[in-house]
């Protein structure tokens, strides 16, 4: 599914598939690279904080963080599939791969 939520197959692996110590690293390693992305940007830092402690509160589901993810950092598919490794077993995200970046799609309009 292009641009969506498997929920069958692949994808998560936060759910039990690594140590402890291993899933501390990866989120430490995720969150270096989060922060080098956004460093200039408080607000996404701040948006991303509140994602996490949403669905750690239950006040969100699995689709809602998705789509949260996909829309806080679109054009940075890095990010985005990096972030399939907190995903429960069986889900991940995808993304659309032939979608030029936002950035490229508002030069595009501004020359037209």
């Amino acid at each position: 599914m292009a641009g969506g939520v498997a929920a069958e197959g692949g994808g998560g692996g936060g759910e039990g598939s690594t140590s402890s110590e291993a899933t501390i690293n990866a989120a430490e390693r995720y969150m270096k690279e989060v922060m080098e992305t956004f460093g200039d940007q408080e607000e996404k830092l701040v948006m991303f904080r509140e994602i996490m402690n949403d669905f750690r509160t239950e006040r969100t589901d699995i689709a809602g963080v998705v789509g949260r993810v996909k829309e806080l950092f679109k054009g940075h598919n890095n990010l985005i599939e990096g972030f399939n490794f907190f995903l429960p077993k069986g889900y991940e995200i995808t993304v659309d791969k032939h979608q030029p970046p936002p950035e490229t799609l508002e030069f595009i309009r501004y020359l037209i």
